[in-house]
């Protein structure tokens, strides 16, 4: 069986479970994963998306103390309204929990990439930690939002999670121009677009994930299992690619 690290799930109560449910503990989350072997899991907490993410990364540290397979992703929020740590000392804090990712879900939480908003928060974790950025959908003004972050911060990496179907008009030329640029799997329901990326862009930065537990896991599974490429390039986007992401953390 296909070893996977999921670089998309999450664990926690949700306002409107999908049909994979909820994983209201780490454990939980473990078992159902493991059915498709997916063996790792850089995980969230729903409460860090449905509620704040001051609440979600803290539930999210004790749920998962205990739990070897599954590594920490924390949230993050602008600060300027004084409800999320500045992002010196942002940074302070993921270095001090080993938490080696961060996401934002702009379109989510309602907050702008602009660097009049996000800049300084982006100029500090390039170099130092991966962004996982949460998308709604790939529209002129998100792809644009991207193409400037990833250009004014070339040490940043960006990983583009939750993407929607219609995507490689746009998603090819980004990432082609912008080396510090990830595509996420989990959202990707182009026909045979695993196979398309790999060959129009290269394998080597593409990530699996599942989206859990907003959607099945069987889905983006099969989308990798069955993508007519090399058996190299399935285990570099399986897992290789995530954890030679990861090890780019600064600790």
């Amino acid at each position: 069986m296909l070893d996977l690290f999921d670089a998309n799930c999450a664990l926690g109560m949700v306002g409107r479970p999908s049909p994979a449910g909820a994983f209201l503990s780490a454990a939980q989350l473990v078992d159902h994963q493991a059915r498709f072997g997916v063996s790792r899991g850089l995980v969230y907490h729903t409460l860090a998306l449905e509620e704040h993410p001051a609440v979600g990364n803290a539930l999210l540290t004790e749920a998962i103390a205990d739990c070897d397979t599954l590594q920490p992703s924390w949230l993050a929020l602008p600060h300027h309204t004084g409800e999320f740590p500045a992002p010196a000392t942002f940074v302070d804090e993921l270095r001090s929990a080993g938490v080696r990712a961060v996401r934002i879900f702009p379109d989510h939480q309602r907050f702008l990439t602009d660097d009049w908003v996000m800049g300084d928060f982006f100029a500090a974790l390039a170099g130092r930690v991966p962004l996982f950025w949460h998308i709604e959908r790939l529209n002129a003004p998100t792809a644009r939002d991207i193409h400037r972050v990833c250009c004014a911060h070339p040490t940043l990496q960006v990983v583009i999670c939750d993407v929607d179907k219609m995507i490689n008009r746009t998603m090819t030329p980004l990432m082609r121009q912008l080396p510090n640029l990830w595509l996420e799997t989990g959202g990707y329901r182009t026909h045979r677009g695993i196979e398309f990326m790999a060959t129009a862009v290269g394998h080597d930065r593409m990530v699996f994930g599942s989206k859990l537990p907003w959607q099945a896991l069987g889905q983006p599974h099969a989308e990798l299992a069955y993508a007519d490429v090399s058996g190299a390039a399935r285990r570099a986007i399986a897992a290789d690619n995530l954890e030679r992401l990861l090890a780019m953390a600064a600790w």
